[in-house]
Protein backbone atom coordinates (compact mmCIF):
# COMPACT_ATOMS: atom_id res chain seq x y z
CA UNK A 1 0.00 0.00 0.00
CA UNK A 2 2.90 2.76 0.99
CA UNK A 3 4.67 2.04 -2.60
CA UNK A 4 0.82 2.30 -4.31
CA UNK A 5 0.78 5.86 -2.35
CA UNK A 6 4.32 6.91 -3.55
CA UNK A 7 3.94 5.82 -6.88
CA UNK A 8 0.49 8.00 -6.87
CA UNK A 9 2.37 10.96 -5.25
CA UNK A 10 5.40 11.06 -6.98
CA UNK A 11 2.93 10.90 -10.80
CA UNK A 12 0.52 13.65 -9.23
CA UNK A 13 3.53 15.68 -8.72
CA UNK A 14 4.84 15.00 -11.79
CA UNK A 15 1.88 16.62 -13.34
CA UNK A 16 1.18 19.78 -10.42
CA UNK A 17 4.81 20.65 -11.82
CA UNK A 18 4.24 20.93 -15.26
CA UNK A 19 0.73 22.18 -14.87
CA UNK A 20 2.35 24.98 -13.37
CA UNK A 21 3.78 26.01 -17.11
CA UNK A 22 2.07 26.92 -20.12
CA UNK A 23 3.02 25.67 -23.49
CA UNK A 24 4.27 28.29 -26.46
CA UNK A 25 3.45 26.21 -29.21
CA UNK A 26 0.40 23.64 -29.93
CA UNK A 27 0.85 21.23 -32.82
CA UNK A 28 -1.39 18.80 -34.32
CA UNK A 29 -0.80 15.72 -35.66
CA UNK A 30 -2.08 12.63 -37.22
CA UNK A 31 -0.77 9.24 -36.31
CA UNK A 32 -1.39 6.42 -38.99
CA UNK A 33 -0.58 3.26 -38.38
CA UNK A 34 -1.30 -0.73 -38.98
CA UNK A 35 -4.35 -2.20 -37.69
CA UNK A 36 -3.84 -5.01 -36.09
CA UNK A 37 -6.96 -6.93 -36.87
CA UNK A 38 -7.76 -6.09 -40.29
CA UNK A 39 -4.00 -4.83 -41.64
CA UNK A 40 -5.54 -1.76 -42.80
CA UNK A 41 -4.27 1.62 -41.78
CA UNK A 42 -6.12 3.83 -39.45
CA UNK A 43 -5.54 7.41 -38.26
CA UNK A 44 -5.64 8.50 -34.80
CA UNK A 45 -5.82 12.33 -33.77
CA UNK A 46 -3.07 13.81 -31.51
CA UNK A 47 -1.42 17.09 -29.61
CA UNK A 48 2.01 18.33 -28.59
CA UNK A 49 2.13 21.06 -26.07
CA UNK A 50 5.52 22.55 -25.92
CA UNK A 51 7.74 25.14 -25.19
CA UNK A 52 11.65 25.65 -24.64
CA UNK A 53 11.81 22.60 -22.11
CA UNK A 54 8.82 20.63 -21.58
CA UNK A 55 6.22 18.98 -23.63
CA UNK A 56 3.24 17.28 -23.61
CA UNK A 57 1.66 14.90 -26.31
CA UNK A 58 -1.88 13.39 -25.88
CA UNK A 59 -4.99 12.76 -27.53
CA UNK A 60 -7.35 15.39 -26.01
CA UNK A 61 -10.40 13.18 -26.59
CA UNK A 62 -9.12 10.45 -24.11
CA UNK A 63 -8.18 13.10 -22.10
CA UNK A 64 -12.14 14.01 -22.12
CA UNK A 65 -13.74 10.58 -21.98
CA UNK A 66 -11.45 9.81 -19.33
CA UNK A 67 -12.22 12.86 -17.23
CA UNK A 68 -15.39 11.70 -16.98
CA UNK A 69 -15.07 8.08 -16.71
CA UNK A 70 -12.97 8.61 -13.54
CA UNK A 71 -16.12 9.61 -11.55
CA UNK A 72 -19.59 7.70 -11.41
CA UNK A 73 -21.76 10.64 -12.64
CA UNK A 74 -19.93 11.49 -15.59
CA UNK A 75 -19.50 8.04 -16.52
CA UNK A 76 -23.21 7.48 -16.40
CA UNK A 77 -23.40 11.12 -18.93
CA UNK A 78 -21.09 8.89 -20.93
CA UNK A 79 -23.35 6.28 -21.52
CA UNK A 80 -26.18 8.31 -21.42
CA UNK A 81 -24.51 10.02 -24.26
CA UNK A 82 -23.38 6.48 -26.04
CA UNK A 83 -27.10 5.18 -26.09
CA UNK A 84 -28.48 7.83 -27.37
CA UNK A 85 -26.59 8.29 -30.31
CA UNK A 86 -26.62 4.47 -30.83
CA UNK A 87 -30.36 4.61 -30.62
CA UNK A 88 -30.25 7.43 -33.43
CA UNK A 89 -27.79 5.11 -35.69
CA UNK A 90 -25.36 7.78 -34.79
CA UNK A 91 -21.99 8.15 -34.30
CA UNK A 92 -21.12 8.51 -30.61
CA UNK A 93 -19.69 12.23 -30.27
CA UNK A 94 -17.24 10.95 -27.86
CA UNK A 95 -14.99 7.46 -27.96
CA UNK A 96 -12.39 6.71 -25.92
CA UNK A 97 -9.06 7.22 -27.50
CA UNK A 98 -5.51 6.69 -27.31
CA UNK A 99 -4.07 6.10 -23.77
CA UNK A 100 -0.75 7.81 -24.74
CA UNK A 101 0.76 10.58 -22.44
CA UNK A 102 4.32 11.58 -23.62
CA UNK A 103 6.27 13.61 -21.31
CA UNK A 104 9.41 14.69 -22.46
CA UNK A 105 11.83 17.26 -19.88
CA UNK A 106 14.31 18.32 -22.26
CA UNK A 107 16.80 19.72 -19.49
CA UNK A 108 17.14 16.64 -18.26
CA UNK A 109 17.32 14.50 -21.24
CA UNK A 110 14.02 12.46 -19.92
CA UNK A 111 10.89 10.93 -21.55
CA UNK A 112 8.15 9.67 -19.45
CA UNK A 113 5.95 7.41 -21.30
CA UNK A 114 2.62 6.14 -20.07
CA UNK A 115 0.21 3.85 -22.27
CA UNK A 116 -2.49 0.56 -22.43
CA UNK A 117 -0.42 -2.46 -22.68
CA UNK A 118 -3.11 -5.52 -22.96
CA UNK A 119 -5.79 -3.91 -21.22
CA UNK A 120 -3.47 -2.66 -18.39
CA UNK A 121 -1.90 0.35 -17.44
CA UNK A 122 2.03 1.29 -17.44
CA UNK A 123 4.74 3.90 -17.69
CA UNK A 124 8.81 3.92 -17.91
CA UNK A 125 11.32 6.66 -18.27
CA UNK A 126 14.02 6.47 -21.12
CA UNK A 127 16.90 8.67 -21.79
CA UNK A 128 16.53 11.18 -24.85
CA UNK A 129 19.97 10.05 -25.95
CA UNK A 130 19.53 7.25 -27.30
CA UNK A 131 17.75 8.61 -30.55
CA UNK A 132 20.98 9.35 -32.43
CA UNK A 133 19.99 11.30 -36.07
CA UNK A 134 21.54 12.33 -38.74
CA UNK A 135 21.04 15.20 -40.73
CA UNK A 136 21.15 15.60 -44.61
CA UNK A 137 21.15 18.28 -47.21
CA UNK A 138 17.18 17.24 -48.54
CA UNK A 139 14.54 19.84 -48.27
CA UNK A 140 10.72 19.71 -48.60
CA UNK A 141 8.19 22.27 -47.47
CA UNK A 142 5.51 21.02 -44.45
CA UNK A 143 2.19 23.27 -44.21
CA UNK A 144 4.66 26.31 -45.85
CA UNK A 145 7.84 25.74 -43.56
CA UNK A 146 10.80 24.55 -45.10
CA UNK A 147 12.50 21.05 -43.22
CA UNK A 148 15.03 19.06 -43.29
CA UNK A 149 15.71 15.29 -43.63
CA UNK A 150 17.15 13.14 -40.48
CA UNK A 151 17.07 9.56 -40.55
CA UNK A 152 18.41 6.85 -37.77
CA UNK A 153 17.84 3.74 -36.28
CA UNK A 154 15.56 4.03 -32.89
CA UNK A 155 14.48 0.95 -31.02
CA UNK A 156 13.99 -1.71 -33.62
CA UNK A 157 13.40 0.55 -36.98
CA UNK A 158 14.47 2.75 -39.22
CA UNK A 159 13.44 6.04 -38.97
CA UNK A 160 12.99 9.19 -41.23
CA UNK A 161 12.05 12.99 -39.90
CA UNK A 162 11.23 16.22 -41.56
CA UNK A 163 12.41 18.86 -39.37
CA UNK A 164 12.19 22.83 -39.39
CA UNK A 165 14.89 24.97 -37.94
CA UNK A 166 12.16 27.78 -38.63
CA UNK A 167 10.28 26.64 -35.27
CA UNK A 168 13.64 26.15 -33.00
CA UNK A 169 11.70 23.61 -30.36
CA UNK A 170 13.67 20.34 -30.31
CA UNK A 171 10.97 18.37 -29.81
CA UNK A 172 8.16 16.13 -31.92
CA UNK A 173 5.50 13.63 -32.25
CA UNK A 174 5.31 10.28 -29.77
CA UNK A 175 8.58 10.59 -28.42
CA UNK A 176 10.55 11.79 -31.37
CA UNK A 177 12.81 14.55 -30.45
CA UNK A 178 17.04 15.46 -30.28
CA UNK A 179 16.62 17.68 -33.95
CA UNK A 180 17.55 21.64 -34.01
CA UNK A 181 13.87 21.96 -34.65
CA UNK A 182 10.41 20.78 -34.51
CA UNK A 183 9.53 17.47 -36.17
CA UNK A 184 6.48 17.99 -38.23
CA UNK A 185 6.74 14.52 -40.21
CA UNK A 186 8.25 11.32 -39.38
CA UNK A 187 7.60 7.71 -41.14
CA UNK A 188 9.35 4.57 -40.38
CA UNK A 189 10.37 3.03 -43.70
CA UNK A 190 8.42 0.34 -43.61
CA UNK A 191 4.90 2.53 -44.09
CA UNK A 192 3.41 1.34 -41.17
CA UNK A 193 3.60 3.93 -38.74
CA UNK A 194 3.82 7.79 -40.23
CA UNK A 195 3.38 10.99 -37.96
CA UNK A 196 2.24 13.70 -39.71
CA UNK A 197 1.51 17.64 -38.93
CA UNK A 198 -1.22 19.15 -39.48
CA UNK A 199 -1.55 22.65 -37.53
CA UNK A 200 1.03 24.64 -35.60
CA UNK A 201 -0.37 27.45 -33.94
CA UNK A 202 1.07 29.94 -31.18
CA UNK A 203 -0.24 28.49 -27.46
CA UNK A 204 -0.75 29.54 -24.09
CA UNK A 205 -2.14 26.55 -22.97
CA UNK A 206 -1.81 24.75 -19.64
CA UNK A 207 -0.30 21.40 -20.13
CA UNK A 208 -2.62 18.89 -18.55
CA UNK A 209 -2.80 18.39 -14.83
CA UNK A 210 -3.75 14.77 -14.29
CA UNK A 211 -3.82 11.85 -16.15
CA UNK A 212 -7.20 9.63 -15.69
CA UNK A 213 -6.50 6.19 -14.53
CA UNK A 214 -2.74 6.63 -15.36
CA UNK A 215 -1.97 7.98 -11.47
CA UNK A 216 -1.91 3.71 -10.57
CA UNK A 217 -0.08 2.91 -13.50
CA UNK A 218 2.61 0.44 -12.49
CA UNK A 219 6.06 1.33 -13.74
CA UNK A 220 7.94 -0.98 -15.74
CA UNK A 221 10.60 -1.96 -17.93
CA UNK A 222 9.71 -1.01 -21.28
CA UNK A 223 10.50 -4.19 -23.21
CA UNK A 224 8.59 -5.92 -20.40
CA UNK A 225 5.27 -3.85 -21.31
CA UNK A 226 6.17 -4.37 -25.15
CA UNK A 227 5.96 -8.20 -24.78
CA UNK A 228 3.12 -8.12 -22.60
CA UNK A 229 1.44 -6.19 -25.76
CA UNK A 230 2.63 -9.08 -28.23
CA UNK A 231 1.87 -12.03 -26.40
CA UNK A 232 -1.71 -10.47 -26.36
CA UNK A 233 -2.18 -10.07 -29.74
CA UNK A 234 -0.42 -13.57 -30.50
CA UNK A 235 -2.82 -15.15 -27.40
CA UNK A 236 -5.91 -13.39 -28.53
CA UNK A 237 -7.82 -16.56 -28.86
CA UNK A 238 -6.96 -17.71 -25.68
CA UNK A 239 -7.81 -14.27 -24.23
CA UNK A 240 -11.49 -14.60 -25.65
CA UNK A 241 -11.99 -17.90 -24.69
CA UNK A 242 -10.75 -17.00 -20.59
CA UNK A 243 -13.79 -14.62 -21.16
CA UNK A 244 -16.15 -16.94 -21.68
CA UNK A 245 -16.37 -16.26 -25.62
CA UNK A 246 -16.66 -18.51 -28.41
CA UNK A 247 -12.96 -18.51 -29.53
CA UNK A 248 -13.77 -19.95 -33.31
CA UNK A 249 -15.40 -16.25 -33.66
CA UNK A 250 -12.64 -14.53 -32.49
CA UNK A 251 -9.90 -16.81 -34.80
CA UNK A 252 -7.51 -15.06 -36.94
CA UNK A 253 -3.90 -14.44 -37.78
CA UNK A 254 -2.04 -11.15 -37.18
CA UNK A 255 -1.51 -9.46 -40.48
CA UNK A 256 1.38 -10.13 -42.52
CA UNK A 257 4.20 -7.30 -41.74
CA UNK A 258 2.51 -6.64 -38.32
CA UNK A 259 4.43 -5.68 -35.25
CA UNK A 260 4.51 -3.26 -32.77
CA UNK A 261 6.05 0.42 -32.97
CA UNK A 262 9.62 -0.49 -31.66
CA UNK A 263 10.32 -4.08 -32.33
CA UNK A 264 13.48 -4.53 -30.40
CA UNK A 265 11.65 -5.97 -27.35
CA UNK A 266 12.43 -9.61 -29.42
Amino acid sequence: MKKILLLFSFIALLFQANAQEKATIKVEYTHKFQNWTTGAMIERKLILLANDSLSHYYSPTALIVDSMLSTPQGAQQFDQMVEAANQAGERPALLPGPRTYVIKNRPEEKISHFDEYAGELGHYTESMSEQKWEVSDSTSTILGYECYLAEGDYHGRHWKLWFTPEIPISDGPWKFAGLPGLILRVDDTTGNYIFEATGVENSDMSFPSKMYGHEFSEPASRKNLLRTQWNFYNNIEGQSAADGMDSRRSSFSLPEGFDLIETDYK
